[in-house]
């Protein structure tokens, strides 16, 4: 990467960017994508944008900026999709998008007629697939962004009647105090990639305070409780998958993906990473008596998990791979037999309370948790402690491990009240 050491704002907004739990590692096609993306003078905010939302005189103090200027910058980046903003107490916060969920995403969640989009699709198919870094940083701890849920018509009546809110697309959809849609990115660079997918496109749904921004910046469209439902069972038998954000609270998204195109999908189907999105809390599961062989759900099957084995006697029957399994239903949906159906795991799958403590554990597994406690360049105090806890995270494997699960088991919930009123703080 020798040609690219007199682009230092790039080189900089990589470094932020890579502080953050999903990552970004450094690679030609990624340093190519900021600059597709991001202009120098936009680089170079988002490289001094702290971790957490920041209100403008803040972001205007740390940056050495005028609060116009500042604010008119962070505004045109709004549009593009590169910064999320909200609005609270009647104060506008602002912080710099992630690689995914974020500034990605948004690159292909609408038309941007103004940029070079064959060209972005093929770098970001690159750096994404290509290549295992990415996909091995973004999704090598235990706490991943998505998580798998079952379609609720394929579980029998005494799994529905157990089946938490949370675990239930209905009631998430229901419940949402506002909804969008908008293209499903995945799809949407894939056409322009020129690997074009059957599956519908205008699909991916942003829920409560993400799908105000949707709609605010131009990457959804308001839809009702009726319209989202009516989607969700449109994908549904389509053989997608349900994948929302990983949290019981406050849920900020619900994809309906494919196996050819998801980024977390991909990951698990292209290099082999099981653990890239939580499964449901259910396995499917073969009725032998009842199985043809047809084989409609080997092909409905986002992640090969099913194949068809020999029987005795020149018969044949369906096998789950139950390891690979999501607990999607996808094939039970294309099963024409009634020969799958859906059972508990074993055990129960973990899923963080919301947003904050979801992203914290993610920090702490990944070891960037001190680049979000202790984030302000100015202070010694924070530098000093940032290095401390980096060091700690910067240990051999096995006693890095073994402090990381002292962190998580001992301190996890400490810092994520403390981050939570911070917020509150913040905010007031």
């Amino acid at each position: 990467m020798g040609h690219l050491t007199m682009q230092k704002p790039y080189q900089e907004l990589q470094q932020r960017l890579h502080k953050n739990p999903i990552g970004a590692p450094p690679a030609e096609e990624l340093f190519e994508i900021l600059r597709l993306r991001f202009t120098e003078e936009e680089a170079q905010i988002g490289a001094r944008m702290p971790m957490t939302p920041a209100p403008l005189d803040v972001l205007s103090r740390r940056l050495g900026q005028e609060p116009e200027r500042l604010g008119a910058a962070l505004e045109r980046m709004a549009e593009k999709g590169l910064v999320l903003d909200f609005t609270t107490n009647g104060k506008p916060f602002y912080m710099l998008a992630p690689t995914v969920i974020g500034f990605f995403e948004f690159t292909f969640m609408r038309l941007h007629k103004d940029l070079p989009n064959k060209k972005l699709a093929d770098l970001l198919s690159a750096y994404m697939f290509e290549d295992r870094t990415f996909s091995a940083n973004a999704f090598g701890g235990e706490t991943q962004i998505g998580r798998v849920i079952a379609h609720e018509r394929t579980l029998p009546d005494d799994l529905r009647s157990e089946i938490m809110p949370y675990e239930q697309a209905t009631e998430i959809l229901k419940t949402a105090k506002l909804r969008a849609v908008g293209l499903c990115y995945c799809r949407h660079k894939a056409m322009h990639h020129g690997n074009p997918c059957k599956k519908p496109m205008e699909t991916c749904t942003t829920l409560n305070g993400s799908a105000d921004w949707a709609i605010r910046r131009g990457y959804g469209r308001e839809v009702s409780a009726e319209e989202a439902i009516e989607i969700a069972g449109r994908t549904r038998d389509n053989y997608m998958v349900h994948i929302a954000d990983n949290v019981k609270n406050e849920v900020s998204y619900i994809c309906h993906c494919c196996g050819c195109c998801c980024g977390m999908l991909k990951a698990i189907n292209t290099h082999g990473i099981q653990s890239a999105v939580h499964t449901s809390n259910y396995l499917a599961t073969v009725v032998d008596e009842k199985c043809k062989a047809c084989g409609r759900c080997v092909k409905a099957c986002p992640v090969m998990a099913v194949k068809i084995v020999p029987l005795e006697f020149g018969e044949a029957t369906a096998r789950i791979d139950e390891d690979t399994c999501l607990g999607c239903g996808a094939c039970n949906v294309a099963c024409k037999n009634n020969a799958m159906s859906m059972k508990s795991r074993p055990k129960r799958v973990f899923t963080p309370e919301d947003n904050i403590e979801r992203l914290i554990r993610s920090a702490v597994e990944r070891g960037t948790v001190h680049h979000m406690l202790f984030d302000d360049p100015d202070s010694v105090t924070s530098r000093g402690m940032n290095l401390a806890l980096g060091a700690l995270l910067a240990l051999p494997l096995t006693k890095r491990l073994l402090a990381v699960e002292q962190i998580k088991s001992t301190f996890v919930k400490t810092i994520v009240a403390g981050a939570k009123q911070q917020m509150a703080e913040a905010t007031a």
